[in-house]
């Protein structure tokens, strides 16, 4: 198109056509169109140029158009469903008469899918098994001519959730709950829920770790009776399936709770808090005093039905008081406490027997004293509670009776905090009836619950108008509390009247 003058129109016409045909074109402006044809034939077109003068020229173009096969339509992008869930599929077929044919099929998949109807442009797609299908369309013209097209489905499917039958648990132990859980694409997602649980239960779940296809978590059943969690896998297509386990908490006896050891000195009263834990109710608190020092009398601990009790260790060494709980199912736990009746003093000297109906009396002669019986001589005359005044500054070097026992056993105790340093000297006297074994336990030099040295069981004669003194022993006691025991044990008898008598 060539002129001297600008070109102010051109377009295109359609002139003629094949009968019956009903051709388009688009634009009918401009040097481009675009001719579409409805049926086979020749069509006639013309063009049309005119310039700002009004000159204007044709031309004429013909166009045979011939008969071509037809077109199938499916959707392009992938289709996805969930499992025997129907799925719409709308196909299409495209002729330049027109398509007479239509037909679906199901090219691949993991199993066995079903196509309604299968003769039309749209159908319905349903398939139980997840996984990917192809399905194509195939149209056909009159001619007999045909095309194909394929279009994808994927079909899908919640998580498999796989739980274990009813679990048995006992109480206040830590149960694992193990689940199983496969998905045809991806688990993205789990979550466990405590659902129910017996009245007055804290238990919770705690998720653990994934080992494959196993999810775990644990619980720790804290009361009887039963308790439902419920465990949900969430896929990466949104999916979700649940299953619920069934944990039954059974009785387990209570655990008795009190402290591993416990120190107090010798004639203290040392305070021994217990406790317990249990799936019910603790009905039943007992105290036992199990295991004593040797030569302790020590009462039981009390009050001996109570959370809270009080022991009493009347000399040096090692007690064990144990602790018994019952809950409202019968069921006991115990526990024991070590009490240690540590004795601090700088002198410490204790005696037992092993006689009932007697009275053996324990006495301590002063560093440089020479007559027992006097106020060098700490005895149950003039020492029980607070002693003699032994010269030095304070009460500190001092002695103490602690306890005279006067009908058997004993024991009996004498303490000095801070003694003087010098030489003491311990004795028995068998102040009524006969022991067949005293024994004298010796402690010096600070903490400790088991003695320095122990003198007997020696056999001491109270009757008569005589009765045996037992020199037991020497005690050095030198600055910074150290001390030396030189053993003296030798019996004589002396008279009963209560006077003195010679170191």
């Amino acid at each position: 198109m060539e002129s001297e003058t600008p070109i102010a129109f051109s377009g295109w016409s359609l002139e003629a056509q094949p009968p019956g045909a009903m051709a388009g074109l688009d634009p009918t402006t401009g040097p481009t169109a675009t001719l579409r044809q409805s049926l086979a034939g020749d069509y006639l077109l013309r063009f049309t140029a005119r310039d700002a003068e009004g000159r204007e020229e044709s031309c004429q173009v013909r166009v045979e158009s011939i008969v071509g096969p037809p077109r199938a339509i499916c959707p392009e992008d992938e289709l996805r469903t969930p499992s025997n869930v129907p799925l719409t599929i709308e196909g299409d077929g495209f002729d330049d008469v027109g398509v007479v044919s239509y037909r679906w099929a199901v090219l691949d998949g993991p199993g066995d899918a079903a196509l309604a109807p299968r003769n039309a442009p749209t159908t319905v797609f349903r398939a139980e098994r997840t996984g990917t299908y192809r399905l194509e369309l195939t149209v056909a013209d009159a001619d007999m001519a045909t095309h194909s097209c394929v279009t994808t489905v994927r079909v899908v499917g919640p998580p498999a959730v796989f739980c274990p039958d009813p679990i048995e648990a006992p109480t206040r132990r830590p149960v694992t709950l193990e689940v199983r859980a496969t998905d045809d694409t991806r688990i993205v997602d789990v979550r466990w829920e405590l659902l129910a649980q017996p009245p007055e239960s804290r238990a919770r779940v705690v998720p653990g770790e994934r080992e494959g296809d196993v999810y775990s978590a644990t619980l720790t059943p804290d009361r009887q009776g039963e308790y439902v969690v419920r465990f949900t896998a969430i896929d990466e297509d949104g999916l979700e399936a649940s299953c619920e386990l069934l944990v039954i908490g059974t009785p387990t006896p209570p655990d008795a709770i009190c402290p591993d050891v416990v120190e107090v000195r010798p004639l203290n009263e040392a305070t021994i808090e217990g406790d317990a834990e249990d799936d019910g109710r603790i009905v039943r608190w007992r105290w036992e005093l199990i295991e004593r020092a040797e030569g302790s009398e020590a009462r039981p601990p009390a009050p001996a039905d109570a959370p809270t009790t009080r022991f009493t260790p009347d000399i040096a060494g090692e007690y064990r008081v144990r602790l018994t709980v019952r809950d409202d199912d019968g069921d006991e736990g115990s526990c024991v406490t070590l009490v240690r009746a540590v004795a601090t003093e700088g002198l410490r000297v204790e005696m037992f027997w092993d006689t009932d109906g007697t009275d053996m009396d324990l006495h301590l002669l002063r560093a440089g004293g020479d007559r027992w019986r006097t106020n060098e001589d700490c005895y149950y005359v003039n020492c029980i509670g607070r002693g003699p005044d032994w010269g030095g500054p304070g009460a500190e070097d001092n002695p103490r009776l602690d306890i005279d026992n006067t009908s058997g056993f004993g024991p009996e105790n004498i303490n000095i905090e801070e003694p003087e340093p010098g030489v003491y000297r311990i004795g028995v006297y068998a102040y009524r009836g006969t022991a067949r074994g005293a024994t004298v336990r010796v402690h010096c030099g600070g903490s400790t619950t088991e003695p320095q040295e122990i003198f007997g069981p020696r056999r001491i004669d109270g009757t008569g108008s005589t009765h045996d003194f037992w020199r037991v022993a020497d005690v050095r006691i030198e600055a910074g509390r150290r001390c030396s025991i030189e053993p003296v044990d030798r019996v004589e008898r002396v008279q009963h009247d209560g006077s003195p008598f010679p170191r």
